[in-house]
């Protein structure tokens, strides 16, 4: 080999290591950046003349794991559907204050008793005016806070709605940006570009995705990434696909998500993550209601349970206040309807201005029947046959409400319906710590497949340091050598 060539050799060999030398600083550099994959390089030797070159960086490339990040995306999606579902379980349960941890009765619970003994106080002293003003007045406390329940449905429902709109919002902008990065990373990889650090914010837009609807990806020849749910709606193709959330049932149109500016209804195909759960929230089908699942309807089931335990308590009230119907403690604000009545349960206005009116001699009757009535299925689940006259429950044809109990008294209603709501939390917050364990694992896999490690890179930038040592003197050899041949000239 000639001085030039060895030369050469040794000046493409150190531009060789210098690129080398700056893709594994990058690695070092960003060693703690959960978006970021290692990338390697892999080297080529030219030949010229029948002998061999200073290798050359032939591609740059980021270190995958496929199959494993397909496992990833879809236990992220899991745990995005868990972990709202236990947030929407807490809201309910935490509305009724069925999870409180300082000992005391939950509101609802303690409203009852303090009612209930304000009766057997006036059966003791029936014929004390005060008395008969407190059962009035723990009746209408009791009364106000059922209402002021119940009036939280809208405020509930708005609430989900938008959480629906926000995460429609962001598939829709991480959509465009997957589609924009598609184009790209297509366009540089046919110029034979390095792409490692495009599909790595690539792939954070798509693990955006991941928990508010669930995904899984398909990668062509070109390095483009198509986009589905888990239900096989695309997000993204050779374009984005941009999608809104209706909530109006105007037809043909009804609730649900649609591909924007269509009526196609896509809601079926979102089956993980946030939005799913979302939907199952708010869900108000006669088949969503009468599931076993408590966070499909959870929304108004919760109100039927409300609901079932207003119209109760008025009917083994009032039938122990006047079993003929002729006056009444409880009645109701406006025509009862299914779903209306916890929101107009009141006191009898005949009572409310003129204590006076109370009939004390059914107090203690009144105080037993709360203790001793007890209530069948069809009651508490409201499915009695209609009456020509109805009475309250109001009778229904549907009206499931996720309680399976019957014979029990009305605090074993109330029992029931506050027993339900910390159980569907208790069992969401297990099932989403199992979700977060799960993704967890999966995704320190991922990284350990593809993560950087610090001492490997290290080690690697003492290799680089010795080759460039060696080249140096290879440099300086030659350069002592040609000197020597310029002195010899002279």
């Amino acid at each position: 080999m000639s001085l030039s060539a060895a030369l050469n050799t040794a000046v493409y060999g150190l531009q060789t290591l210098q690129n080398q030398t700056r893709i594994v600083s990058g690695n070092v550099a960003n060693a703690q950046n959960p978006n970021y994959s290692r990338k390697v390089t892999a080297l080529t030797t030219p030949i010229a003349g029948g002998l061999p070159q200073a290798p050359l960086i032939a591609s740059i490339t980021r270190v995958a794991a496929p199959e494993l990040t397909q496992d990833l995306l879809k236990a992220t999606g899991d745990f995005g559907r868990l972990e709202q579902q236990l947030a929407y379980a807490k809201e309910l349960a935490e509305t009724l204050d069925a999870t409180n941890t300082t000992g005391a009765q939950p509101t609802l619970l303690a409203m009852m008793t303090r009612f209930e003994d304000s009766w057997k106080q006036l059966e003791a002293t029936p014929e004390n005016n005060d008395l008969k003003a407190q059962v009035i007045l723990r009746g209408n406390e009791l009364t106000a806070e059922i209402r002021r329940l119940n009036g939280l449905q809208s405020e509930l429902q708005n609430r989900a709605q938008q959480n629906i709109r926000d995460n429609i919002d962001s598939i829709n902008l991480s959509a465009i940006e997957i589609a924009k990065l598609n184009n790209q990373i297509s366009a540089q990889k046919s110029s034979g570009a390095p792409i490692g650090d495009l599909e790595d914010l690539r792939d954070s837009e798509i693990a955006k995705l991941a928990d508010k609807v669930g995904v899984r990806t398909i990668l062509n020849d070109r390095g483009e990434v198509f986009v589905y749910t888990d239900g096989g709606v695309q997000i993204v193709g050779t374009a984005a696909q941009q999608f809104q959330y209706n909530t109006t049932a105007v037809p043909p149109a009804t609730p649900g998500i649609y591909l924007a500016g269509s009526t196609q209804d896509v809601t079926a195909g979102f089956r993980n993550g946030s939005v799913r759960a979302s939907i199952d929230y708010l869900d108000t089908t006669t088949v969503g209601v009468a599931s076993s699942d408590p966070n499909v309807a959870s929304l108004q089931k919760f109100f039927n349970q409300l609901d079932s335990f207003a119209s109760n308590l008025a009917a083994v009230v009032n039938e122990a206040y006047d079993p003929t119907n002729a006056t009444q403690f409880f009645t109701f604000i406006a025509p009862a309807t299914p779903g209306q009545e916890a929101g107009f349960i009141q006191v009898d206005v005949a009572l409310q201005g003129t204590p006076a009116n109370l009939d004390a001699t059914v107090a203690g009757t009144v105080q037993q029947a709360m203790r001793n009535q007890t209530l069948t299925a069809n009651q508490i689940q409201r499915t009695t046959a209609a009456a020509a006259t109805p009475t309250f429950p109001q009778a229904v044809t549907v009206d499931p409400n996720g309680l399976v109990i019957a014979n029990v008294n009305i605090y074993g209603l109330l029992n029931g319906v506050l027993a339900y709501a910390a159980r569907a939390t208790a069992v969401n917050e297990s099932n989403r710590d199992t979700a977060e364990r799960v993704q967890h694992t999966i995704d320190q896999k991922v990284r350990n497949l593809t993560g950087v490690n610090i001492d490997d890179e290290l080690a690697q930038l003492q290799v680089l340091q010795n080759n460039y040592a060696a080249l140096a003197n290879v440099m300086n050899t030659v350069t002592k050598m040609f000197d020597e041949l310029v002195n010899i000239g002279r």
